[in-house]
């Protein structure tokens, strides 16, 4: 019996989506399914969610959980506005636009040692930073082991990715009609209502995307932070990821996998909120 065209592409297309579903399975299904057993179980014996309630006791833990809430609900702001900024200004100069967002790309396409190599020359004791502030008789600053550490860390997530960010933005107003902005100028309106009210609401899909995509990526600042500070940073940006990852130097499989389960959790209620208020927005419907 013969395939339809249609079987035949569907069935091409599951063959080729079989290695990645496979690898999926294997990297991430399979050891998230994991974690969620070892989560509920101490020294070989099923305890139930006792891990969680000890979790939720932890200092430690608490702290980490603040400081990463807090560096989300700052860098990823910031690093929106930022970028869009830079991408409506790149959109009015078309002949240099394709220069600067390759040199805004530049930071993520270096290996992160050798960008926090640089970095050091400006923080480090003797670094550039402190070198002027001791010319101008001002006291240094020590960058490691106070509340600045949490200032350097959003500056290089803002750094990194803004590159990438900016591109995005930019594909997404060289997409958008032009008669609608034209048109409004033509009425009289203002450069600041036309972003702000025509502009901002046509951008929300394109906004939408990087906004996930730089979700997805702020939870991926913990080799800036390894790096910088080493295994146990001060507690201004002291992370989950670090948390997760010294209780697994410490070989507590048990707290280990009852964190990484709550931290799954909370990027996956992040995303199902950001996807319902889309959903909800003016522009889709």
């Amino acid at each position: 019996m013969r395939m339809s065209v249609s079987a035949k592409n569907k069935l091409w297309g599951y063959l080729f989506i079989l290695p990645s579903a496979v690898g999926i399975f294997i990297f991430y299904i399979i050891p998230f399914v994991m974690s969620l057993y070892y989560s509920l179980v101490t020294y070989g014996k099923f305890s139930g969610l006792n891990n969680y309630f000890e979790l939720l006791g932890n200092s430690y833990f608490l702290l980490a959980l603040k400081n990463t809430v807090l560096f989300t609900a700052i860098a990823i702001p910031l690093l929106l506005v930022t970028s869009f900024a830079i991408a409506l200004f790149l959109n009015s100069f078309d002949k240099i636009a394709s220069f600067f967002q390759s040199t805004l790309l530049i930071p993520m396409l270096i290996p992160t040692a050798s960008v926090l190599f640089v970095w050091q020359i400006f923080l480090d004791e003797n670094g550039i930073i402190n070198n002027i502030l001791n010319a101008l008789n001002l006291s240094q600053i020590n960058f490691y082991d106070s509340g600045f550490s949490m200032v350097v860390i959003i500056l290089i997530f803002v750094w990194k990715n803004c590159g990438f960010c900016v591109i995005l933005f930019t594909a997404g107003l060289s997409n958008m009609s032009k008669s609608v902005i034209e048109s409004a100028r033509l009425e009289g309106a203002s450069s600041f209502k036309v972003v702000t009210k025509i502009i901002v609401p046509m951008m929300s899909p394109t906004t939408f995307f990087v906004f996930l995509m730089a979700i997805i990526n702020s939870f991926k600042i913990f080799r800036e932070i390894f790096l910088l500070f080493g295994d146990y940073p001060n507690e201004n940006v002291y992370f989950l990821q670090n948390f997760i990852n010294n209780n697994f130097y410490n070989l507590n499989y048990s707290q280990l996998s009852a964190a990484s389960v709550i931290l799954t959790i909370i990027i996956v209620a992040v995303l199902l909120v950001t996807f319902r208020i889309e959903r909800k927005s003016n522009y889709l419907e």
